[in-house]
């Protein structure tokens, strides 16, 4: 018996063996993932996506030499009721007007986009672009109203008995004797104040009668003309299984309980459809550090992906997700913690280039490997045994930057005059991460960790021992004004001798002449970045 290959040994690679072996002889694998555009996308939801795209990698990896497709399709379920305006969207009045109608009819608040949906959905969509997640977008809005689910539909309305059978288990109370499987919306006013009838022998069951709950205006529906009717989302879910015959799906913990909406699902599609429950993750939620509880697009505090991608590159954002397993919480950082998670990518990036040798560290070297392999945006593999490209660490490049007051190309310039920096594909590496921990500094850094050198020298009257060491310092410089940060080191510890003034109390001095505050980066780099004649023009204000 074929022993499995070590390097498909992610939970993405599990999840994709368990759907191939219940569909062994399948010539395309479909896996699906949705939300309700209902406000902001964030990057909570972005956990659903990056699930589904773990997987379909994993299958094309197994698939790929059989000539068996992989198809990703994901549905915006923009065909739902506008129940809630979430807080800081702008127009509020206008939005709170139109509640209870379709989120693809409510206006767009911008003025941008033909709809409220429409505009929440491109932001996402536009978002993960850098992210390389290939998938086919459905409106099911569009789909509804095409009438591409009347079978559906009239399906489950023939079965409104055995659905509510399989809803009544987990309820407290019985589903009332009138109740059937759909929803919809008043085609004159757009809310969702319908009640419903049907009738199996009119028009063979493709006619749905409804009532205006408001005024008692009556009318109806042709299942095969689309419209305004839809399935109830517990129904909804199993049927779309069918229709698109999905082979993996993930839900969230909420959607995951026992008596939830998987497990009735599994029971519809498989009683009603004639169909099967896909394969299965349930996945947790992702929260941002500091702000406590699951994120919600309704609160109006939340994160999304655009700003995520603010601070952390493409490869690293799929690589937080990729390195956890879906029923794992975790929180993303955007406080000091941002500098630990690079560090922790940075690490994982050696390691997965380092050479396979046999022994005990092999597995970790494989995981590393085949989970920053995943996570590549374009799909690169990295080579066992091979030099990852250079990358400065995000602490010290966050003080080159600095220094620099933000300028990529002058902090670029003093990395490849080190001579780190030697390739295009490392320059435009550097140049991604520079962007990153630029914006982090900007946006997010504390008060304590930013500074900025002073545009002009501050007068300060120095006396005693501190002027003393301050003017040696001074000398030291003019003396040799292209040191380098090597030959500055010994001349820092001459500045002290016969003094009874120690560096704890003369760095300060410095720092303030030349930031503006008593601390910062290592005094030798700071002065041989920022260029020795220009700290010689800040220390003198001091003499």
């Amino acid at each position: 018996m074929a022993q499995p290959d070590p390097y498909l040994s992610h939970w993405a690679d599990h999840a994709a063996a368990r759907t191939i072996a219940a569909h062994p002889e399948a010539e395309l694998y479909t896996v699906a993932a949705g939300i309700t555009p209902s406000g902001v996308v964030h990057v909570g939801n972005f956990r659903e996506i990056i699930t589904v795209d773990l997987v379909a990698r994993a299958l094309r990896d197994r698939l790929g030499e059989q000539g068996k497709k992989v198809r990703f399709i994901y549905s915006w379920d923009d065909f739902d009721v506008f129940r809630k305006v979430p807080k800081g969207m702008p127009q509020q009045d206008m939005l709170t007007d139109n509640l209870r109608r379709s989120i693809a009819d409510v206006p767009d608040p911008y003025g941008e986009l033909d709809s409220y949906a429409s505009n929440n959905i491109a932001a996402l969509e536009r978002s993960i672009e850098p992210l390389g997640i290939d998938c086919e977008f459905i409106r099911q809005s569009k789909r509804y109203r095409a009438g591409a689910y009347a079978e559906g539909i009239r399906k489950a309305l023939q079965n409104t008995a055995a659905i509510k059978a399989i809803l009544d288990q987990y309820r407290r109370e019985p589903l009332p004797e009138s109740w059937l499987p759909i929803a919809g919306f008043d085609p004159e006013t757009g809310r969702d104040d319908l009640s419903f009838t049907w009738d199996p022998e009119e028009n063979e069951g493709w006619t749905v009668r409804y009532r205006v709950e408001s005024t008692g205006r009556e009318g109806a529906f042709d299942l095969r003309e689309g419209g305004d009717v839809k399935l109830l989302w517990r129904i909804d879910w199993p049927m779309r299984w069918a229709e698109e015959q999905v082979m993996f799906e993930p839900g969230g913990k909420d959607h995951s309980s026992e008596g939830g909406s998987y497990d009735t699902a599994k029971q519809i599609v498989d009683q009603v459809y004639g169909g099967w429950a896909p394969a299965y993750v349930a996945y947790d939620f992702v929260s941002i550090k500091g702000m406590g509880g699951k994120i919600s697009s309704s609160s109006g505090n939340v994160v999304t992906v655009e700003t995520c991608l603010r601070v952390y590159e493409p490869k690293m954002l799929r690589w937080l997700f990729a390195a956890y397993r879906p029923n794992t919480e975790f929180a993303i950082s955007f406080d000091l913690d941002v500098l630990k998670l690079y560090e922790d990518y940075d690490r994982a990036v050696r390691l997965a280039h380092e050479a396979l040798d046999g022994g005990r560290k092999d597995k970790k070297r494989t995981v590393a490997r085949r989970t920053l392999d995943l996570a590549d945006p374009a799909g690169e593999r990295i080579e066992a045994g091979t030099t990852p490209p250079f990358q400065p660490s995000f602490r010290p490049l966050s003080v080159i930057l600095q220094i620099y007051d933000g300028d990529i190309d002058r902090a670029r310039s003093h990395y490849e005059a080190t001579g780190e920096l030697n390739t295009e594909r490392e320059r435009a590496l550097f140049d991604q991460r520079a962007r990153c921990v630029w914006n982090w500094i900007e946006d997010h850094a504390p008060e304590s960790f930013r500074y900025r050198i002073r545009r002009e020298p501050i007068r300060r009257s120095l006396e005693g021992e501190a002027k003393v060491a301050l003017e040696r310092l001074v000398t030291a410089l003019k003396a040799n004004p292209s040191a380098s940060e090597a030959e500055l080191i010994p001349v820092m510890k001459t500045l002290f001798e016969g003094l009874e003034l120690g560096p704890k109390q003369f760095f300060p001095v410095v720092y303030d002449l030349i930031l503006d505050r008593e601390k910062g980066p290592k005094l030798t780099s700071l002065m041989t970045v920022m260029g020795i004649e220009r700290a010689i023009g800040l220390l003198e204000g001091g003499l």
